[in-house]
């Protein structure tokens, strides 16, 4: 028998931990779909930022996992250069996120780091 998630009722998608995600995905799609939302005012756990620095830390969470996941699974590292060279810079706005629980300190990288060798650094990520 095949899974088909899109069968599932709402209240089943929701107790699968594959439908949480895809739930929350589905929203958040919605969400970005409204015309001029980056203009609006996202309400976040920790306060409200514009749509735009919302969906700036959405992306830069992105490539974080993105380089994670490749690292993890002993996969090349190497991200695209355009997501390479957005996400430092947002994540370096942030200043140490450690205290939060959910980061490492950031690691020293030496200043004339390729954005490639400075993204993890930041998150306190390090190679092998």
């Amino acid at each position: 028998m095949e899974f088909e998630f899109e069968q599932l009722t709402a209240r089943e998608r929701l107790a699968c931990p594959a439908g949480t995600g895809a739930a929350a995905a589905g929203a958040a799609r919605q969400a970005w779909e409204v015309p001029g939302a980056t203009g609006l005012t996202v309400h976040l756990s920790f306060g409200d930022v514009s749509g735009q620095s919302c969906l700036d830390q959405l992306t830069t969470d992105l490539v974080v996992h993105t380089w994670d996941l490749a690292q993890g699974t002993g996969k090349d590292t190497r991200l695209p250069g355009d997501l390479v060279d957005f996400a430092p810079d947002r994540f370096a706005g942030c200043g140490d996120l450690s205290g939060s629980g959910l980061f490492d300190p950031p690691l020293p990288a030496p200043e004339d780091a390729s954005p490639q060798t400075r993204l993890p650094a930041l998150p306190g990520r390090r190679d092998g």
